[in-house]
């Protein structure tokens, strides 16, 4: 029986910045840690089937499919055409619906100690024509991981996504800086410097995981994200 529950999400500054990759290899951690951790993507868009990121959450986790991600329920809306979760509804005539979302979650808060939910795209995209992801998030006062990194425009993308956060009175846990790719040194230091500083402006604790190598969970030092989380192992 599950004695504590803890759901957090991670969103990024912007789309392809790495969020799957951080998902996927934080639930390695948690798995390594001997805790029971699975993952959740509200929308998908741009594929067919099972979700591409819960396909990758799985590798990286060293999982095969589970059978909720067989049903849809860790990922409850897949659109084929590659935008923003409300245009894909809206081409494929399903529109996202809040019920739905919770539903899945609470099935899968259920089964797991730690469920990680991904987000799409930035934080301020529009689920519906009356919801943004950021909102969905806040109103079920989950605390999150923000994902940034050091390519062009990430400082401007870091900062509002952080106001955004503060604004909602959202508990930010951190932030994870996505290392990967080519990026001049001086502006790989300087966003990272940036980044702190944005933290402390906005009066968020100051944690930073540096990720280097996507696909070996160990190369970062995950504990510093979760050191606020009290966790009943009874």
């Amino acid at each position: 029986m599950i004695m504590c529950q803890q759901t957090i999400a991670i969103t990024g500054i912007d789309t392809d910045v790495g969020k799957s990759y951080v998902t996927g290899l934080l639930a390695r951690y948690l798995l390594n840690e001997g805790e029971s951790a699975g993952t959740m993507k509200l929308v998908q868009t741009g594929c067919q089937g099972i979700s591409e990121d819960i396909q990758l959450h799985r590798k990286l986790m060293g999982q095969p499919l589970t059978e909720f991600d067989e049903t849809g329920t860790t990922c409850p809306y897949v659109f084929p055409y590659p935008s923003s979760p409300r245009l894909a509804s809206r081409m494929a005539g399903t529109p996202i619906e809040t019920d739905r979302l919770d539903e899945a979650m609470t099935t899968l808060q259920k089964q797991y100690q730690w469920l990680l939910v991904e987000g799409a795209g930035g934080l301020l995209v529009p689920l519906n024509e009356h919801l943004l992801l950021l909102d969905y998030f806040a109103a079920k006062q989950l605390p999150m991981v923000l994902v940034t990194s050091p390519r062009l425009g990430s400082i401007n993308h870091t900062r509002l996504s952080i106001e955004a956060m503060k604004h909602r009175n959202i508990r930010l846990l951190g932030l994870v800086y996505n290392l990967f790719g080519a990026h001049p040194p001086d502006i790989v230091q300087d966003t990272l410097y940036e980044s702190r500083r944005a933290l402390a402006d906005y009066d968020y604790p100051a944690t930073i995981v540096l990720m280097a190598d996507i696909r070996e969970s160990s190369a970062c030092a995950w504990a510093p994200l979760l050191s606020g989380i009290p966790v009943d192992k009874s």
